[in-house]
């Protein structure tokens, strides 16, 4: 397995963000569930703009804070939600109706991933951003084994 996937590694600049991002793209298996955690601020966003581009994904990837779920396509889907406004619940996970967008193949990559039900037991990668002293970003990024609870129903 690469080694873009055990990683910490520091970014001084967005163009760093958007470039490990777009690395990793190129290296991620499909279907994958990608879990982004930190602070405002820390590079979330960027990440996925370099995530997209890695993609193939020519659309500027904007902040889904006000409609939670932004769609990207090329040869693949890009689902990118923001659950920040989100409460956690089953119920509101389910209002999502993501099977209906999930489909192979695709990437899932959430903002704020605690807000999303039974989510961060369930996904494939977890990266977490920092901000430092010097305004540079740690991004650490894990591959997280899912348990065997599933995120969404498969009907």
């Amino acid at each position: 397995m690469s080694q873009l996937f055990d990683v910490e590694i520091i970014c001084k600049t967005a163009k760093d963000t958007r470039n490990l991002a777009t690395n990793f793209a190129q290296l991620l298996p499909h279907n994958s569930s990608i879990a982004l955690v930190g602070d405002l601020g820390t590079g979330k966003t960027t990440f996925v703009g370099g995530l997209a581009h890695g993609l193939g994904i020519s659309d500027m990837v904007r902040s889904p804070s006000f409609n939670i779920l932004n769609i990207y396509s090329s040869n693949v889907s890009l689902l990118h939600i923001d659950a920040y406004r989100l409460d956690g619940s089953e119920q509101a996970t389910e209002a999502l109706m993501l099977n209906d967008f999930l489909i192979p193949p695709y990437h899932l990559v959430v903002e704020w991933p605690e807000r999303l039900y039974n989510f961060l037991e369930t996904c494939t990668f977890k990266i977490i951003f920092a901000m430092n002293d010097d305004f540079s970003r740690t991004i650490c990024i894990r591959p997280h084994q899912p348990s065997r609870s599933t995120f969404l129903r498969r009907n």
